[in-house]
């Protein structure tokens, strides 16, 4: 009995000694568990609010980011409390960390242009974009790519750091869009014959917006032909019909009133 007695009586001395250290132990276990898991929470549901523009994988990642920080700080306080010398350990993780760091920096890179993506929202799933130069339909934005669906259904997989750092042109941002055509006839046509005769096609199409209404104009003396540029204004999904349907029917109406295309030609005089 003797012998239990006196280990017991030790930590007996110890913990009434030590009450107010052990008591802040455990209060801040405790309390540390506590805000931990409130701050994770508060900050998952303002990240996937509507105001934040952090929804799905972004909210999600930095969600975890924070968490994965808060729990990492929380165990070196408590490491430091208990008298653990922390200093190698604060190293340790600085080490990994930058190993990390540098092996994973294209995924990094990746994840962090995907939260811009998602923050700035520069297009949507669904928009008809061109980004350097590669055009198609946003099928999905991920947090480290996206993916676009070329007009002859290709997939195209973009990592997001190279989406961010081109530029980008999103034909569906706007609901309407202007088209341009230029409509050539050879020399000594009527000006005015041949407005007319485009204004008549275009008046011919309800899907042609009348506001801003349509222009055509001699914009050039080429080397062989007058050039007319023709602008007029369409919803986003009559963009591709009309400007076929244009091309036809203007032909076919410059070949009715009589209007002759050109044809690149080359004038040799000889002198004698």
């Amino acid at each position: 009995m003797g012998s239990f007695a006196n280990p017991w009586n030790t930590v007996v001395g110890a913990v009434t000694s030590n009450w107010h250290n052990i008591l802040r132990f455990v209060l801040f276990l405790i309390i540390g568990a506590i805000a931990i898991r409130i701050i994770v929470s508060i900050t998952g549901k303002l990240l996937s609010g509507p105001k934040s523009g952090l929804k799905g994988a972004a909210g999600d990642f930095l969600t975890s980011l924070i968490k994965i920080a808060l729990i990492i700080l929380y165990v070196i306080i408590l490491l430091s409390m208990l008298g653990v010398d922390t200093t190698s350990l604060v190293a340790i993780f600085s080490v990994l960390t930058l190993a990390i760091s540098l092996a994973v920096q294209g995924v990094v890179s990746n994840l962090a242009s995907g939260i811009m993506l998602v923050a700035t929202k520069p297009f949507d799933e669904g928009d008809f974009v061109d980004i350097g130069g590669t055009s198609g339909t946003v099928e999905v934005i991920r947090i480290t790519c996206t993916k676009l669906k070329t007009g002859d259904n290709k997939v195209v997989i973009m990592p997001n750091s190279n989406v961010t750092s081109s530029t980008i042109i999103n034909y569906s941002a706007k609901e309407t869009r202007r088209l341009d055509l230029t409509f050539s006839v050879a020399y000594g046509s009527d000006v005015e014959k041949v407005k007319e005769v485009i204004l008549g096609v275009i008046a011919k199409h309800g899907e042609i917006l009348d506001t801003p209404a349509p222009m055509v104009r001699l914009t050039e003396h080429g080397a062989s032909s007058l050039d007319f540029v023709t602008r007029v204004w369409v919803k986003q999904s009559d963009y591709w019909p009309v400007n076929f349907d244009l091309k036809e029917e203007v032909l076919a109406a410059f070949d009715a009133a009589g209007i002759s295309v050109p044809f690149p030609q080359l004038d040799v005089h000889m002198v004698q």
